[in-house]
């Protein structure tokens, strides 16, 4: 790495007063900037250099970044700490091969970098579904992949990066073809802001492993369970969810009634909440098509002001959430309609 200060001259000929009117601040005064370029050691294609620029911009945050192609090198300038880290991520993924020890710097400001290699996750959609899930569930927003030896490269304070490195470390793993289902726990530190709680939860599914059936299992726990940060990883068969205390118990339960082989969800499924008048219910159909279905959903929402409610079509029931009375006027609809199993 070749790095060159910049300075800015001031005028000789300012007078003194001059000088004390347009000097900065030292509270306004910006941090000195370097610029340099970074050889690639290993040979990268145009992509793979493309995605080095946007993980020094997003990671290091070095506000000027571009790819010389001919010398397989990245210019940089800005803020001396931000190249300076910039400088050891691309140390770190300038390699042929991905090894499998977690790399780490400390920045000033108090933010810890890290470099994993998940060696497990080879396909393009795998990395970003990966990436997704650390964005949506465990809050790292700088965060990007390297393709070429499938690096995360990532940076946040304390506690996001250790819960992303527990993400991590569950799901970069062998597939496997029959995953123990027992819920992987975490207790997330840092700030309990939005109200989320520290509890983390990973699920591997042992029943509905179809994309369509995940998307479904998804929407039912955005939309009945209020879980917002909650994302899959498809290959694995897994889910990834953060939630507080009383939405996550939902959220397991919802998961448990729902990956369950056909034929085997017979009877009433029914969750309380420990504090107030909310109660969530399964209702398995007998007899309907997906147009009844539909339209059984549609009806309630309308005749009964029921918002949280969805449908699953295969096997066929429909998930209900609201209060006690709402709850029983949807078993009195369901009944009259001659759908229920039970």
């Amino acid at each position: 790495m070749t790095r060159t200060a910049l300075a800015l001259l001031a005028c000789a000929t300012l007078s003194h007063a001059q000088l004390s009117d347009t000097r900065p601040s030292p509270a306004q005064a910006s941090p000195p900037s370097v610029a340099g370029t970074y050889h690639f050691t290993v040979p990268q294609a145009k992509p793979a250099m493309d995605e080095a620029a946007t993980i020094v911009k997003t990671v290091a945050a070095v506000p000027q970044v571009s790819v010389d192609e001919s010398n397989a090198a990245l210019n940089l300038s800005g803020p001396a700490d931000a190249v300076t880290f910039a400088e050891w991520i691309l140390a770190q993924i300038d390699k042929a091969a991905p090894d499998n020890i977690p790399h780490e710097y400390r920045l000033p400001s108090g933010d810890i970098g890290r470099v994993n290699f998940v060696p497990n996750i080879q396909k393009p959609q795998g990395m970003q579904e990966l990436l997704t899930v650390l964005r949506t569930v465990a809050d790292v927003q700088k965060v990007f992949t390297f393709t070429p030896n499938q690096a995360m490269v990532l940076r946040g304070p304390a506690w996001e990066i250790d819960f992303a490195e527990w993400i991590i470390g569950q799901i970069d793993q062998p597939v496997q073809k029959n995953p123990d289902p027992t819920p992987r726990e975490f207790t997330v530190g840092g700030p309990d802001y939005r109200g989320l709680g520290h509890a983390a939860r990973i699920n591997f599914l042992s029943t509905l492993k179809d994309p369509r059936q995940m998307q479904e299992v998804l929407t039912v726990l955005r939309t009945v369970g209020d879980v917002q940060k909650v994302f899959s990883f498809s290959s694995a068969h897994a889910l990834a969810l953060r939630a507080g205390d009383t939405d996550l118990e939902r959220a397991e339960w919802l998961i448990q009634q729902m990956d369950q082989p056909a034929g085997q969800s017979s009877g009433p499924r029914i969750f309380t909440a420990p504090a107030g008048d909310d109660v969530t219910r399964i209702f398995y159909l007998r007899n309907t098509t997906p147009e009844w279905i539909q339209a059984a959903v549609t009806g309630m929402r309308s005749e009964l002001n029921i918002k949280k409610i969805f449908d699953i079509r295969n096997p066929a029931y429909i998930v209900v959430r609201g209060t006690t009375d709402q709850i029983a006027a949807a078993l009195a609809w369901m009944t009259l309609h001659n759908a229920l199993p039970e």
